[in-house]
């Protein structure tokens, strides 16, 4: 739109007759004229979205213009003008037209196909029911699955022991090393979202892993261990406590073959004197082999090789630590087995799960949206 001011000048001759002269007067006039120029620039259009990934959750739709637009049907438009907003509760594909306030258009198509809200189905089992083993689980999804988990549960909490001899749960440690304690949840009651580690009735943490290793311990010193089941409302379900002492090494490493089996104990305590261990299969536990391992530079090496891994392909060790007065100080359990094709799988195929122990079982299937199906069952 242009301003602009203009004179006007008008000349008028007018006669005088009671004279006869003649008389020229001049008037001025001022007038404001106004010239409007229309924009032809259509608004510039930015469209972007607040994920592009596979979501459950609704899709915001943002347009960002260069200039002032008019409201479009459906969308928010931002107090200067420029933005509108559009909140997308299901997949659709729409054409729309936005103008300005000059009438310029611009037509922009939106497309948002990222929503799926669909949870996942398990098949082969329904929440709560009893089944017989085996029993064969698979699903489906309209879309990827991201996870399959099939977790066993007891009415009760059960922790893990590792490489100790459990007669002797109550003075030997439970540890690896010999300023560490080492605790693994096995089972846990139904309803368990977290577990509190205590060691002499204090708490070290709460999290929601059913492993915790309690660090910064005395070596060769005896603890209370205790371990809580914790509910979503914080009600303890069940809780377990034992008696654990460090041990006098520091780690273990291990390594076995199809014929043999070999254990180096790495960094051990001075005020070990000897070791020795003991070896038997577990058909049969009478014919046990006792042998010395040797303690150079603070190490000591287990050597084993079975005499008929094809008839006993699985052994037990119980390797003794003594003191300078021949007392046992600590005890380590290593299990070993031979055979290839001892561990159970339970994914036999890309969709199919097999459940072969008896017990009682969550399962829970998410895709990749975060839609979750998840059932409880028990296996008989």
């Amino acid at each position: 739109m242009k301003i602009r001011r203009v004179t006007i000048i008008i000349l008028l001759n007018l006669i005088l007759l009671t004279n006869m002269t003649y008389a020229k007067y001049r008037y001025y006039f001022e007038e404001t004229i106004i010239e409007l120029t229309r924009n032809a620039n259509a608004p510039i259009c930015n469209i972007s979205y607040s994920t592009e990934e596979i979501t459950n959750q609704n899709v915001i739709v943002t347009i960002t213009s260069n200039k002032e637009i008019e409201q479009v049907s459906g969308f928010e438009l931002s107090e200067d003008k420029k933005i509108l907003t559009k909140e997308v509760i299901e997949n659709e594909s729409k054409n729309i037209t936005v103008r300005d306030f000059s009438g310029n258009c611009t037509q922009l198509e939106y497309q948002v196909n990222n929503i799926d809200k669909e949870a996942p189905e398990i098949i082969g089992c329904e929440d709560g029911k009893t089944y017989f083993a085996p029993l064969m689980i698979d699903y489906k999804d309209n879309q990827e699955i991201k996870n399959v988990s099939i977790e066993k549960y007891q009415d009760k909490l059960t922790l893990e022991y590792q490489n100790i001899y459990y007669d002797c749960a109550d003075l030997y440690g439970i540890g690896r090393t010999k300023s560490q304690i080492e605790i693994k949840v096995k089972e846990h009651p139904f309803g368990t979202k977290r577990y509190k580690y205590y060691i002499n009735d204090e708490l070290y943490a709460t999290t929601s892993e059913k492993q915790y290793i309690f660090t910064k311990l005395n070596k060769g010193t005896v603890y209370k261990v205790k371990v809580q089941a914790i509910d979503s409302l914080g009600n303890v379900l069940d809780e377990k406590e034992m008696v654990a002492k460090t041990s006098y090494y520091n780690t273990i490493i291990s390594s076995k073959t199809k014929q043999d089996w070999k254990a180096e104990i790495n960094e051990i305590d001075d005020s070990v004197s000897k070791i020795s261990y003991a070896v038997w299969n577990i058909y049969d536990e009478k014919n046990t082999i006792w042998q010395n391992a040797q303690i150079v530079n603070q190490k000591a090496q287990i050597d084993f090789t079975p005499f008929c891994v094809s008839l006993y392909p699985a052994y037990v060790i119980h390797a003794y630590l003594y003191d300078t007065n021949n007392e046992v100080m600590d005890i380590i359990e290593f299990s070993i087995d031979f055979a290839t094709n001892y561990e159970k799988k339970e994914k036999k195929e890309e969709n199919l799960y097999e459940i072969i122990e008896a017990g009682n079982y969550q399962i829970k299937v998410t895709d990749f949206a975060g839609n979750e199906t998840s059932c409880h069952i028990k296996i008989e």
